[in-house]
């Protein structure tokens, strides 16, 4: 074992350069020891997780992901990692200006670096002292006092510093941040930082800080120019241009309502762009407004289209036929209607004509097939411009192996976008649905085969910080769901003698999806799903939970080891259950981002999936058992295209609890003629989430 051991006992320029000398001796031998454990002691206010982080040495990875590193792909492996010497030494500066950031101006730092010449690992140690921390004793701002009471409110109402706290550069260069960005969002377009100072003194190791501004005039919106683009064909009033604008002539100039206002048009689909910009002008000094234009190009208001795709619509394959109709500015103030009928076949495959002709047509057992028409009507400004209201009808009938499903239904619903990435949405639909059997008489035994007549209130709120909609490589997805049924009916049903069965329940949905790219290239993506759904049941309820609002498991969105309605503690899988937990990791792998075409193909649009799954579905909350939770793994491949990826993917069962209790795993079954032969092929449109 070779030890070398510096202790830093003198000035800090004296020890760097006693540190680069030292280290420059050993660079050429040390240079093949892999990193082992880079250890801290002494450490007490700041985490070991956050010193390690500023470090630009690392700890090596596992001897596994060495391997598929070598052997397999650098984009998925993880690269050895060895002792530099040269590294080494600026990270001991790092570490000491890391601790003189967060006031520990008195901290000391040991290192101890242990040589394993038989393993040719090395072990790095830091010893840290952190001394007494720094904290601030005087807080002051000048050039503040004049502000109008609005702005000098806002500025001292949440101070990310405050007296008595830590010091911390890093807050200080926030605080200075978000005072700025109050200035330039209250007018004052011209403010400037006069002097940010902060004093350290030795007797009592605090600091008193200062900020100097000079605010400056302070300007309005001057006037408002509406601009359409040369191509523009049609145009919309200029009144609702105007209403969608977070700000009006007169106000305070404000960059954060310029960027809000371009959202809010853009998201009335009106528009194939909107910008807005300041005008110049030699009379903006004068009189101290800021003239803006508004710069537009409409997209075609009327269109009617055939529809021929794909999709995925209840976690299967599905081929759809229809016609389409929409109209962006019905009434004159960009309402949009759309109109559908649309006809999707999932078993294509199974799908026998003969027998459709016969006298069976719909009890032929081989049809998976929906048919829909739908209207709906969206007023995009209501009640203010970050709200809408949309009224819908939709008419279909839903054709499952064992059932057909006509439903009725009317929507209302109101969406408002109450911050930059969260949306809430509150809808009442009656639902009419009246679910017939097809196969023998015990289905009927099921109590699902009844028409009801239900009234379903549901609140949703939505947080949304994906990087991208189609290829999320950041960010997350959170959605919570609250449903409930039976209390309008209950309520009004004694005065209106209503005679058709409703359901009273209630019903939950939480899900999250979560996207990080160790590699900073998206040339691998991890990619996790997590989603519970519960339905209760209350009150005296005369009818079950509708079949539209039950839970399915099994299929391409869902547990891929299994096809769609596939999977289910209950006693009919196609019949849906009241609980259902399911989990997806999935690791995203691009390799060929930089490769060209091949033949007909762009290989930089293809991609590959390997996944894992979890989960299952159950009758009632009450009866889910995590001994009950299947898994599946498997691979796909995906093709890119501008509205998301084809997927195809291959899922095998890792776990199946259906089976005996010694053929559960995926280790006792013979692989090719059990496991694989049982595995399910699934294609899909969009990424699983």
């Amino acid at each position: 074992m070779l030890g070398f051991f510096l202790r830093n006992v003198m000035t800090r320029k004296v020890a760097f350069l006693v540190l680069a000398f030292v280290c420059s001796l050993f660079a050429q031998a040390t240079r093949t020891y892999e990193i082992e454990k880079i250890v801290f002691v002494g450490n007490r206010f700041l985490p070991d997780e956050q010193l390690r982080s500023i470090l630009t040495l690392r700890e090596t990875p596992a001897g596994l992901w060495k391997f598929i590193y070598r052997n397999v792909s650098e984009a998925v492996g993880q690269k050895p990692e060895f002792f530099d010497p040269v590294n080494f030494t600026s990270d001991y500066q790092r570490l000491k200006q890391f601790y003189e950031r967060r006031g520990f101006f008195t901290a000391t730092i040991d290192t101890t670096i242990d040589f394993d010449t038989d393993e040719m690992t090395v072990t790095i140690t830091y010893k840290i002292n952190e001394g007494k921390r720094s904290y601030i004793d005087t807080l002051i701002y000048r050039g503040l006092d004049k502000l109008p009471s609005d702005v000098h409110s806002a500025i001292f109402k949440d101070p990310i510093v405050k007296v008595g706290d830590p010091y911390d550069l890093e807050q200080l260069e926030n605080e200075l941040r978000r005072i700025v960005s109050i200035l330039a969002n209250s007018g004052y377009i011209n403010a400037k930082v006069v002097r940010v100072e902060a004093k350290r003194f030795a007797s009592t190791n605090n600091f008193s800080v200062l900020y100097e501004f000079q605010p400056g005039d302070r300007y309005r919106f001057g006037a408002i120019h509406v601009v359409y683009d040369s191509t523009s064909n049609e145009r919309i009033s200029e009144g609702v241009i105007l209403r969608h604008l977070d700000f009006s002539e007169g106000e305070y100039y404000s960059e954060e309502k310029k960027f809000q206002s371009e959202r809010n048009l853009n998201r009335l689909g009106v528009f194939d762009i909107s910008r807005i910009e300041n005008m110049t002008s030699e009379q903006v000094l004068e009189t101290h407004t800021v003239p803006v234009v508004v710069t537009v190009r409409t997209r075609s208001f009327q269109e009617l289209a055939p529809e021929i795709g794909i999709n995925d619509e209840n976690n299967a394959f599905n081929i759809s036929f229809g016609v389409a109709y929409s109209h962006r500015n019905l009434f004159g103030g960009a309402q949009n209607f759309t109109s559908s009928l649309r006809m999707s076949i999932q078993s294509i495959r199974d799908f026998r004509l003969k027998k459709f002709l016969s006298e069976d047509r719909l009890k032929d057992s081989s049809i998976i097939a929906k048919l829909d028409w739908s209207m709906q009507l969206v007023q995009p400004y209501f009640l203010n411009n970050k709200t809408s209201l949309r009224v819908a009808f939709t008419a279909s009938v839903d054709k499952q192996r064992s059932y057909y499903l006509p439903v009725v239904r009317w929507q209302t619903g109101v969406t408002t976008q109450t911050a930059m990435y969260t949306k809430v949405f509150l809808d009442w639909n009656l639902e009419f649905s009246n679910p017939t059997a097809l196969a023998t008489r015990a289905d009927t035994i099921i109590g699902l085969y009844e028409r009801q007549l239900n009234s379903i209130f549901t609140f949703t709120i939505q947080r949304d910080k994906r990087n991208d909609v189609f290829y999320p490589s950041s960010g997350f997805f959170h959605s919570f769901t609250f449903e409930e049924a039976g209390l309008l009916p209950r309520t009004i049903g004694p005065f209106i003698k209503n005679t058709i069965p409703y359901s009273q329940y209630i019903k939950t949905v939480v899900f999250g999806y979560w996207y990080w790219d160790p590699t900073l290239r998206n040339k691998f993506i991890w990619a996790v799903k997590a989603k519970v759904g519960t339905a209760f049941l209350y009150g005296h309820a005369a009818a079950n939970v509708p079949l539209t609002q039950r839970f399915f498991a099994g299929g391409s969105g869902s547990m891929r080891g299994w096809k769609a309605r596939s999977l289910g503690v209950v006693q009919r899988r196609d019949l849906g259950g009241n609980a259902l937990i399911e989990g997806t990791v999935e690791g995203r792998w691009n390799p060929l981002q930089e490769a060209g075409s091949f033949l007909f193909l762009d290989a930089s649009k293809i991609s590959f999936v390997g996944f894992y799954d979890i989960g299952n579905m159950w009758a009632r909350p009450a009866e889910i058992r995590v001994s009950q939770l299947s898994m599946d793994i498997g691979i796909g491949i995906r093709y890119n295209t501008v509205a998301g990826p084809i997927r195809f993917d291959f899922g095998v069962r890792l776990y199946d609890p259906d089976l005996p209790q010694r053929y559960r795993w995926i280790h006792q079954r013979r692989f090719f003629p059990e496991t694989v032969a049982n595995g399910v092929f699934h294609l899909g449109v969009g990424h699983t989430f």
